[in-house]
Formats: structure tokens, C-alpha cells, sequence
């Protein structure tokens, strides 16, 4: 929901309306619904709206409390705001709009920061006091909603996206050359920390908050810790599957309050098959503002590909009653879309992100505003080949604990298997001679996991590449998530992953695909609740009995089609793109190449660019494809952020 920006002078001179103007300009994609600003002397607040809850003008944006003492611009979702409200009128406050961004003024004139904790929800917000002339920025738990901040001499802006910077006059882009070089390497290397691609600009890291005083000291604090809220839970798988049965159903019922029309994205995997299954069941029983239209479901198909998972939505679509919308995603409109996307992404990508600019655009074309997706569910249950991995490590060898050392390698086997292969392996004789095979290649992969280290490969492949300018760089180093150094491989793995590295870059691409156009997406799966509770459960719950997210097929046995709970392939909401770039889609690629002016940048070696150029068409590798493909995405972030190789 919406867009926000504004800036804070701490030289005396007032804040002029066209430059907050211009700033939400950028980002009037987000908020297709109105525009407001607010101007205090040396401060001003700007706002782009996407109307979702109260459509009346009192859900207008920037919104003041307390006869104008207190300020607000927010980009966001308080699932629990009705909850919430109620407590705060039993405390005596008022309240003139119908919505949640009232509720979070009241609620930090009561509690102040403390309020935060209070929220279920996705947000990031900026609140004015005008009194002690102080700004308080925040971001919730795990960075759903984006939210950067621009130090420059004697000001600091704020905006959702890093483009609104753009529009201000004493802003002059500038790469900041370890952060480029260290995504260049890692696309999952930043994200999750504070350092951004352009210089003089941060990322407000989720879970923090951020208070900016009238003589521009800053202050930056973390409020959130998901480690320091772990719960105790029953030792009885069915007694855990109930619980997080439970929330799960809560998560999704609080997550379709809306008065726009909801849909669901639905790739037929079972994390988006959930919240489906479940969104059908609670609209049936209907509760407090929940949206009247929210049969619709969109399917984005790959047709004839590998990686196309249209039969198993049709399952849920016929056990549910949904409306679906099936989005034909082709190799030719993606490679279009390429620069545009990253435009929109803002950061080095390894691939273009057409299947999620296509769903999102299909939504809003459709009317659908809001949509319950099932984004999180991999990086929270251990849904990826990896987690298993880390897991065979921390289990030895297989002769010390043989049972699970066996059932982790037939989880495992089952992510690679082919979709029909649908049930664990029972023969442990049988599966204990194929493991044998597998084993010390399978230990040396958990052993390099395990020092987060970059691979060997593609750097070494990459460096060829680098010209003058990045080559002498040393790369910022990641962020990383050390809460658990004592916990094993598998714990550090997925707390890292779900907090540091692989989900920041996912909320990242989601937000920025569907917000570009007007789309708002809510994940039950992150509902804080639920993710203090999985990280909780023991290491059974959820690699277990031949399955991955057993805790989750446990929890909606009864409510799933048979075969997606029963399903152990892994494919993920990925685009067939080696076999694009494989076949005909060869030729596209090496015209975007040209048009992006690859082989004319200083970032690069001349050489080794204009002979893969030439070797693409003739005798394409994917190794090839995959490292020139990295320096694409960089080129064409490069072009549209910092024009004409400036600030190299």
C-alpha cells in the first residue's frame, strides 16, 4: 500500500512543495490512488495512496492526531488494526477515519516505539512531531515494505524506492563500488544490511527503527529479534500441526480485511495451494471487514516447459470454486521487459523478473488490489534442496545415526525426483546403497554451505570480467545473521536465509513487481506469530517421515488436494530461462546486450565482453550465459541510475 517519501532540513531553509513533488512523482506507481504532501518550515512529508481500507477522503495521506501535533505518512498494512483500535478507545482516544493509519498514530502517542509490537503487519512509516520538531522512521519485522534514507550535508530524505532521490536537485547518483561488485558476486549478499548501490544512500534494515533529531543526530535502533521471542511448543507432532494450524488460519483471516477486491496468486506449490485452500474455507464463514470479491486466483503457466506447474493448480481451483486467471509468461515479452523491471527492482538481478511483472499486471488489470500470496513459506519451513543438505551435515555419518542420515538423503532425493515420485522410500537397504554413492559428495557440499563463502566459480568466472574500476574493489562484505553461532548447520541456515539473504531479496523482488503496478501483496506465512512459533519446532517438524514442511502438510492435510500435500519435487516460481537462452531466445539476449551498451562500459574488459557477445550466437555454455547474463542486470541498472557511467 502506497508511497512515501520526505526530508528534514537542519539549516533553517524550508522545504519547497515541488521538491516533495517531485519526489513522489517517482513513485506515483505505487500509489495510483491520490497524492498529498505536508510541509512544517524545514520539514516536508509526501504520500502516493493505494486506497484500501477507508476509500473515503479520511483516509487520506499525510495524516495528522492529536489537533495536528503528530504526523504520518505510511506504506502498509496493521492486519490486527481493528484489534488494536479497540483498545485505545477503551483508553479514551477518538478516531475520524475507518482505517489503520489512524490507529498507529494513536497508538504511538500512547505507547510510543513500544507500539510496534502491538502490530501484525507489513509497514514501513515516517511519523512528524511537530512540537519536538523529531522524526521517527520504522520498519517491520522482517522488511515486507521497503524504506531507504539519504544523508546529504545538512538534510536527510526518506523514500520507499531509491528512484525518488533521484528528482532532488543537490543529488548526484554515485555506484558504491564494493556494495556493486559484492552483488555482483552475490545477489543475496546485501539486501538483509544497510548498504545500498548508490552512494549516501541506506536501507532502513528490517526490524529497526530510526529517530532523527531537530539538530540532525540520528539515532538507529533494532527493535525486533525473531530469536528473543521463541515460544515453547508441544513435543507431539499433531499437537504442534493443531497449533500452527491455527495461527495459519488467523494469519489468513486478519490478511483479508480489505474493502477492495483480494485475489490469490497461485503457482500450484504447496505454500500458495495453502493460503488458497484456507482463504476459500474462511470466506464461507465470513468475518469482521472482510473484502467481498476474493474468488480470483492467478496461475502464471510456462506451457511445455519443465518448470510449468498448471496441473497441480487445477486441482486446487476445482476443489476450491476459485475463478482462475492463467497467464501465458513467454520468452520474448520477458526479455522486453527486462530493463523495465530493473528499473522498477532497483538492484542487480540474476534474471529478468517477466513471470512476476505479468502476474501482477494481470491483477490489477483484472481489479484485484490486494493479494494473498504464499511468499516466505520456503525460507520459514526449509522448503529448498540446501536446508536438506546442511541438515545431512549436522547428522554425521551415516553409520553413527543411520534412520535419520537415511530419511534426510530420501528428502533430499525427493526435491530432485520427478513429480509422480509422490511417497518416501521405505527400503532403507535399497536407499542406503544409492546414499552410499551420494555421500561424501553430498558432505563437502554442507561443508562449503556452511562457511557462507561466495562460490569459487562463478567468482573466479566473474573476475575475468571486471575492468579497472571493479577489479581493484574489495566487495563489501555480506550481511549476516549471527544470532545462533552455536546452533547447528541447519539452524544458522535457515535463520540466516529467512533474515539476512535469501528472503530479503524475494520480499525485495515481490514488492517492487506488484507495487509498480498498484498491487499489494500480504504473506500469511510471515505473520509473526507463526514465525516465532516454526523457529521454535524441532528439526523433525519440519525434515521429517520423507517430506519437507512436514509441520505444514501435517497442519492442512484435510484441506489440500491430495497430491499437492503428497508431492516432494522442488521447482519453485522460477522462469524456464536456461532453456530460452538455450534455443531461439539466444539471439534476444545477445540484442540486449548490444542495446544495453555492454561492451562500451568502463566496468567491463572490452575484450573479454565483445568475445562473448560473438561466442553467444555460435556456441552458447550456461556457465557462459550465466555470468554475462549477471553483467547484463548490471548494465542496464547502471544506464538507468547512473547515466552515462557517472560517479564511477
Amino acid at each position: 500500500m502506497c508511497g512515501i517519501c520526505g526530508i528534514i532540513r537542519f539549516d533553517g531553509a524550508p522545504v519547497m512543495a515541488d521538491m516533495i513533488t517531485a519526489m513522489s512523482d517517482r513513485l506515483a506507481h505505487r500509489g495510483p490512488d491520490g497524492a498529498g504532501f505536508y510541509l512544517d518550515g524545514s520539514l516536508g512529508l509526501g504520500h502516493r495512496r493505494l486506497a484500501i481500507l477507508d476509500l473515503s477522503s479520511a483516509g487520506h495521506q499525510p495524516m495528522s492526531y492529536g489537533d495536528g501535533c503528530w504526523w504520518i505518512t505510511y506504506n502498509g498494512e496493521i492486519y490486527n488494526f481493528l484489534e488494536v483500535r479497540s483498545e485505545l478507545e477503551a483508553k479514551g482516544y477518538h478516531f475520524r477515519s475507518d482505517g489503520d493509519t489512524e490507529v498507529i498514530l494513536a497508538a504511538y502517542v500512547e505507547w510510543g516505539s513500544q507500539c510496534l509490537y502491538r502490530f501484525n503487519g507489513m509497514w514501513a512509516f515516517a511519523i512528524w512531531d511537530s512540537q519536538k520538531r523529531t522524526l521517527f522512521l520504522a520498519r517491520d519485522r522482517f522488511g515486507v515494505k521497503p524504506l531507504f534514507y539519504l544523508r546529504l550535508p545538512g538534510c536527510f530524505a526518506f523514500a520507499s524506492e531509491m528512484k525518488a532521490f533521484l528528482a532532488l536537485p543537490n543529488f548526484a547518483p554515485r555506484i558504491n563500488l564494493p556494495v556493486f561488485k559484492a552483488e555482483l558476486l552475490d545477489i543475496h549478499s546485501q539486501e538483509g544490511g544497510p548498504n545500498c548501490l548508490l552512494q549516501d544512500v541506506y536501507r532502513l534494515p528490517a526490524g529497526h527503527w530510526l529517530h532523527v533529531a531537530a539538530d540532525g543526530h540520528i539515532t538507529l535502533q533494532r527493535w525486533w529479534r525473531t530469536f528473543d521471542h521463541l515460544t515453547a511448543v508441544p513435543q507431539r507432532l499433531e499437537e504442534q500441526a493443531e497449533q500452527f494450524a491455527s495461527l495459519f488460519i488467523d494469519a489468513c483471516r486478519i490478511r483479508m480485511r480489505s474493502d477492495v477486491p483480494i485475489g490469490t496468486s497461485l503457482s500450484g506449490g504447496l505454500d500458495s495451494s495453502a493460503v488458497v485452500c484456507t482463504v476459500a474455507k474462511l470466506a464461507r464463514q465470513g468475518s469482521a471487514r472482510q473484502a467481498a470479491d476474493w474468488q480470483r486466483v492467478f496461475v502464471a503457466t510456462f506451457p511445455d516447459t519443465p518448470v510449468d506447474e498448471r496441473i497441480y493448480a487445477e486441482m486446487v481451483i476445482q476443489q476450491t470454486g476459485v475463478l482462475p486467471v492463467f497467464v501465458v509468461v513467454d520468452a520474448q515479452t520477458t526479455f522486453d521487459l527486462w530493463a523495465r523491471t530493473i528499473y522498477h527492482v532497483e538492484q542487480v538481478v540474476n534474471g529478468p523478473l517477466g513471470n512476476l511483472w505479468l502476474l501482477y499486471e494481470n491483477e490489477r488489470r483484472s481489479g484485484v488490489v490486494v493479494t494473498l500470496d504464499g511468499h516466505g513459506g520456503d525460507e520459514l519451513l526449509a522448503g529448498y534442496p540446501h536446508y536438506t543438505i546442511a541438515a545431512l551435515y549436522d547428522a554425521g555419518s551415516w553409520p553413527t545415526h543411520p534412520r535419520r542420515y537415511l530419511e534426510l538423503f530420501d528428502i533430499y532425493r525427493g526435491l530432485l525426483s520427478s513429480p509422480s515420485d509422490t511417497g518416501p522410500r521405505t527400503n532403507l537397504v535399497s536407499l542406503a546403497w544409492e546414499t552410499h554413492a551420494w555421500l561424501r559428495g553430498l558432505r563437502r557440499l554442507a561443508q562449503r554451505y556452511s562457511v557462507h563463502k561466495v562460490n569459487a566459480n562463478r567468482a573466479a568466472g566473474l573476475n575475468t570480467w571486471f575492468g579497472p574500476a571493479l577489479a581493484e574493489v574489495e566487495p563489501m562484505s555480506p550481511t549476516v545473521s549471527d544470532e545462533l553461532p552455536d546452533a547447528s548447520l541447519f539452524r544458522r541456515t535457515l535463520y540466516r536465509d529467512f533474515h539476512a539473504t535469501v528472503l530479503p531479496v524475494i520480499l525485495r523482488n515481490y514488492d517492487r513487481m506488484s507495487m509498480a503496478h498498484g498491487v499489494e501483496v500480504r504473506m500469511p506465512f510471515l505473520d509473526w506469530r507463526l514465525v516465532t512459533l516454526v523457529f521454535s519446532l524441532p528439526d523433525t517438524s519440519l525434515l521429517g517421515q520423507g517430506y519437507t514442511k512436514l509441520i505444514l502438510r501435517r497442519a492442512l492435510q484435510d484441506s489440500l488436494p491430495p497430491a499437492v500435500v503428497t508431492r516432494r519435487d522442488k521447482i519453485g516460481f522460477a522462469l524456464p530461462f536456461s532453456r530460452w537462452l538455450l534455443g531461439e531466445g539466444i539471439h534476444q539476449f545477445a540484442r540486449l546486450l548490444r542495446d544495453a551498451g555492454l561492451p562500451n562500459s568502463p566496468l567491463w574488459r572490452q575484450d573479454i565482453v565483445e568475445a562473448a557477445v560473438t561466442q553467444l550466437e555460435c556456441n552458447p555454455t550456461w556457465s557462459h550465459i550465466s555470468a554475462i547474463n549477471t553483467c547484463l542486470a548490471a548494465q542496464l541498472w547502471l544506464r538507468q541510475y547512473v547515466p552515462n557511467g557517472n560517479g564511477l
